[in-house]
């Protein structure tokens, strides 16, 4: 039992208001005394009471508890009820029982509640939807997900088909077999499906308890006594609809409307993006399909080509001589954009594999092909980290030079430690040719920032050399063969990971 010292200090107005007691009549009386006569009396439900007395009893605190209450005028009242026993200081061993009125804020607090339980289901809602990548998994999540957070007890989403002369059934769950052996295909045309999937506009079944109409025929096939059908937009065209039905719910408050209204919306987003990835992917296979079907062609006739100028050049002379061999430079020219547009093919569609390759091995291999120019290369032991693809990178810093420079051009190839990096090699070839103006240095590489007057195919050597770089973890860029004077030469330079072996016979990265 409680000491009879255990004292109230609670005088304030709302308490003196509710328990109808003078502060006079309130201080001095104990704890239990004054909730037994005068709180007690006012509680609406006997189990808060039996709490409240139980704490007492034990001397136990409590904080935060909530309570409804009666007013003497016959209002409901919502309190919060704390008690706490003062530890030290002139009161110590004493009780302080507090009451505050939370009534206004109740209805505030549960509509802020309700509000971000709404927000948090169409959070995930949202998450389904964005991380959904085919329609199937879409739709199938977004039913699962909607059924389990707003705990409706059947659905179906339908789709319509592409003359939007009929909606089918995509997926469902606890529906009845009955109802699905009637309406796996849905008219869109007929009342009151009509509304949904024509006019696009939300509807709600609600048992009227008449029976007779359509609308409690299709509750009771489904055995549900609300019925929400709620269209799936994709910007503002009706793609389909999502069914969502209750046992339980006897009708939709409006927020509960604007919330399955939004989810709608947001699975008609999910489904515009996957109906636009399906075409982004056909649009992407045909290219290749073109792509392919060209490239396979006109390399056919380039080899006919290529052996009609041969026997040409052997029949003419003089001028026309000259002319056939503009004619095989040109079709030499048009092979190398070919493989270029495969190349570049390659690099954004395939991984990067690579492995340990003899530099020295591709430099030279890549000079023996261009006989024609005086190239000089010391060799290298060098092994950098790459793959089949880094011979291109040769190919193409040698052809620029050459086309270029000239026929009189010198180029020379050196491979050096990086001073800058650690395991990395310094590659440069430069030569004698015209150079690169300033103004050129750092824009070269980039194909789309290129002048105007080049033709559809050019430019795209450099282009290639600086994606291969990035696709190995290199960098490239341009000097002055002699400083200061862009006229004499160009340099250009860059790096490659070197392979560094450890010493069983393993590399290091």
């Amino acid at each position: 039992m409680l000491d009879r010292e255990m004292q109230v200090f609670w005088a304030n107005a709302f308490a003196i208001d509710l328990l109808c007691a003078s502060e006079e009549e309130i201080l001095g009386f104990d704890a239990r005394r004054i909730l037994d006569a005068h709180l007690t009396p006012l509680l609406q439900e006997r189990d808060a009471a039996r709490r409240l007395l139980a704490t007492m009893n034990n001397g136990t605190e409590m904080s935060g508890l909530d309570l409804s209450v009666q007013d003497p005028q016959g209002e409901e009242r919502q309190i919060v009820y704390s008690s706490r026993k003062i530890e030290r200081g002139a009161f110590e061993g004493m009780w302080v029982l507090c009451m505050r009125e939370v009534t206004e804020r109740r209805p505030a607090s549960e509509g802020l509640l309700s509000t971000n339980r709404q927000l948090q289901v169409l959070n995930q809602i949202m998450g389904v939807s964005a991380s959904s990548l085919s329609l199937d998994e879409l739709l199938e999540a977004s039913l699962s997900k909607t059924l389990d957070l707003l705990g409706f007890d059947l659905g179906l989403t339908y789709l319509l088909n592409p003359e939007r002369t009929m909606a089918l059934t995509r997926y469902h769950r606890g529906v009845p077999e009955n109802y699905l052996a009637r309406n796996r295909t849905i008219k869109v045309h007929h009342w009151p499906w009509n509304f949904v999937f024509v006019a696009g506009q939300s509807r709600y079944l609600e048992l009227q308890g008449e029976g007779g109409t359509i609308e409690d025929e299709i509750l009771a096939s489904l055995g549900v006594s609300t019925l929400a059908c709620i269209p799936i937009l994709a910007e503002s065209v009706v793609v389909g609809a999502l069914f969502l039905g209750s046992r339980k719910v006897e009708g939709f408050l409006d927020e509960e409307r604007r919330l399955l209204e939004a989810i709608g919306q947001e699975i008609g987003s999910g489904v515009l993006r996957s109906m636009l990835h399906k075409r982004l992917e056909a649009a992407h296979r045909e290219t290749n399909l073109y792509l392919d079907v060209m490239t396979h062609d006109i390399k056919n006739a380039e080899n006919v080509a290529n052996l009609y100028c041969d026997l040409l050049l052997e029949m003419l002379e003089g001028d026309a001589a000259q002319y056939a061999r503009r004619l095989k430079g040109s079709i030499r020219t048009s092979s190398g954009i070919l493989q270029n547009v495969a190349n570049i093919r390659r690099i954004h569609q395939e991984p990067p594999d690579l492995r340990p390759i003899h530099l020295g091995r591709v430099i030279r291999a890549q000079i023996e092909r261009t006989p024609e120019a005086a190239i000089s290369f010391d060799g290298t032991t060098a092994e950098v980290w790459a793959d089949d693809l880094l011979p291109e990178v040769f190919t193409n810093l040698i052809g620029n030079a050459v086309k270029h420079g000239g026929p009189d051009a010198r180029i020379a190839i050196r491979v050096e430690d990086c001073l800058e990096e650690d395991h990395a090699v310094v590659v440069t070839v430069e030569d004698t040719g015209p150079g690169i103006p300033d103004e050129m240095k750092e824009r070269i590489f980039d194909r789309f920032r290129q002048g105007r007057n080049q033709g559809c195919g050019e430019g795209l050597g450099l282009y290639i050399v600086g994606m291969l770089l990035e696709r190995y973890g290199g960098r490239i860029w341009v000097e002055d063969r002699v400083e200061g004077r862009p006229d004499l030469g160009a340099s250009l330079r860059f790096t490659l990971r070197e392979v560094v072996h450890d010493g069983d016979d393993g590399y290091e990265e």
